[in-house]
C-alpha cells in the first residue's frame, strides 16, 4: 500500500504515514495488555506481512496486524536468550544479529557470537557463528560499543548470501554464504572506502577521558569495570538496490570549532555504492548534521528503503525532535 511504519520508543505508538508522509492512524501505545508496550527495540516484518516487535519491558516479542490487531507473543527465554537488534525469516529460521547478550550465559563475552539462528518463534536456538574475535577490533571499549550498536546486515536477493557492516566502521564489510549443510559461514570481505581518521580510539585512564572527553564520540561504558573511548566512524545503514547493487552509508564525527559541553558536534554522512562484482561503482559525501554532546548512535541513521530504492534516514535534531528524510540517490556511472 505505500504506507510508512514508525516505531516511536517514546510513546511506545507505531504512527502510520501515506507514502506523502500524511499520518493515517496509530497503533498500540504504552501498556501491558496485549498489543501493547512497554519498550521497543526492534520492529520487523513477518513473513505474513504482520508486525513483529521486541519489547523488552514486557519481556515479549509481540506480533500485531497493520491495523494494530493483536496476533500472538512470544515469551523471552531467559535460559539462552540473546537480545537482537535485527532480524530475518528465512527457510522457517531465523537470523538474529545480537543487541546485548545474555548475562546468564555460561559462554565467556568476549567468545560470543554475534548471528545466532532460532526458530521463529523465538524460543529454540539452532546455532550461533562468528565471534567478536573474528572482527580484529581491540578488546575492550571497541566490543562494549558494538555490543550496544552492532551495526547491521542486508541479504541479497537470492538470499544465498547476506552482508555484514559493523556498528563501528573501519573499511571493512562482511560478507557470509549459505552453505550446502543449510549453515551461514563467513565468506570473505569486501574492502570499501576507508575513513578519514581512525574509526575509534581508546582511552586508557579516567583522566585521559577527563582531558579528552569533549571529542566527539568519546563516552563512558561500565562492564565489570568502567572503559572509555570514542567512536569516531559508524555504519549508517546498508542496502540492497533493486538492480542488485550494495549500498552502504557511515558517518564520521567531526569536531565543532565553537564547541562547549552544552552544544553539538557534526556527523558527515558518506555513501558508497558497490556493484555485483563487489568493486565501488561511485561514492559521495551526502549531507552533514548537528549532534548534541554526548550522543551515541545506537541504530542506523538511514533505517529502510523501499521497493522504489527510496531511503528513509531519522535523524536526531539538537533539539531532540526526529525528522525522518526520505531520498534517493543519482549515481554518475
Amino acid at each position: 500500500e505505500g504506507n510508512i511504519y514508525v516505531a516511536d520508543r517514546a510513546s511506545k505508538y507505531i504512527k502510520v504515514f501515506d507514502q506523502d508522509g500524511n499520518y493515517l492512524r496509530s497503533l498500540g501505545g504504552r501498556g501491558r495488555g496485549p498489543g501493547e508496550f512497554q519498550e521497543m527495540e526492534f520492529m520487523e516484518w513477518t513473513p505474513e506481512g504482520n508486525l513483529v516487535l521486541m519489547d523488552r519491558g514486557n519481556m515479549l516479542y509481540t506480533e500485531i496486524s497493520t491495523n494494530g490487531e493483536f496476533v500472538e507473543a512470544f515469551p523471552y527465554n531467559f535460559s539462552n536468550q540473546f537480545y537482537p537488534t535485527q532480524i530475518h525469516y528465512i527457510n522457517g529460521q531465523m537470523l538474529a544479529l545480537f543487541l546485548e547478550s545474555n548475562p546468564q550465559s555460561d559462554i565467556p563475552r568476549i567468545q560470543r557470537d554475534l548471528f545466532h539462528v532460532y526458530s521463529i518463534d523465538f524460543q529454540e536456538p539452532m546455532y550461533s557463528f562468528f565471534s567478536f574475535l573474528e572482527l580484529e577490533f581491540k578488546y575492550g571499549y571497541p566490543w562494549l560499543e558494538l555490543m550496544i550498536s552492532p551495526g547491521q546486515f542486508i541479504f541479497t536477493k537470492d538470499e544465498d548470501k547476506f552482508i555484514y557492516s559493523t556498528g563501528i566502521y573501519n573499511g571493512i564489510l562482511y560478507v557470509f554464504k549459505n552453505q550446502k549443510s543449510g549453515q551461514w559461514t563467513f565468506n570473505h570481505t569486501l574492502q570499501g572506502l576507508e575513513p578519514l581518521d581512525k574509526p575509534y580510539e581508546i582511552f586508557s585512564s579516567e583522566s585521559e577521558f577527563e582531558a579528552l572527553k569533549h571529542l566527539p564520540g568519546a563516552t563512558s561504558i561500565y562492564s565489570y569495570e568502567v572503559f572509555w573511548g570514542r567512536v569516531a566512524s559508524l555504519n549508517a545503514g546498508i542496502f540492497q538496490l533493486e538492480d542488485g547493487r550494495l549500498v552502504h552509508f557511515w558517518g564520521e564525527r567531526r569536531e565543532n570549532g565553537d564547541f562547549d559541553f552544552d552544544e553539538y558536534h557534526f556527523l558527515d554522512l558518506y555513501v558508497q555504492v558497490f556493484n555485483e562484482d563487489g568493486n565501488i561503482d561511485g561514492y559521495g559525501k551526502l549531507t552533514s548534521m548537528k549532534l548534541p554532546h554526548p550522543y551515541r548512535i545506537r541504530y542506523p541513521l538511514v533505517n529502510w528503503k523501499d521497493k522504489n530504492d527510496h531511503f528513509y534516514m531519522i535523524e536526531q535534531t539538537v533539539d531532540a525532535v526526529p525528522v525522518i528524510r526520505r531520498f534517493e540517490l543519482e549515481i554518475e556511472e
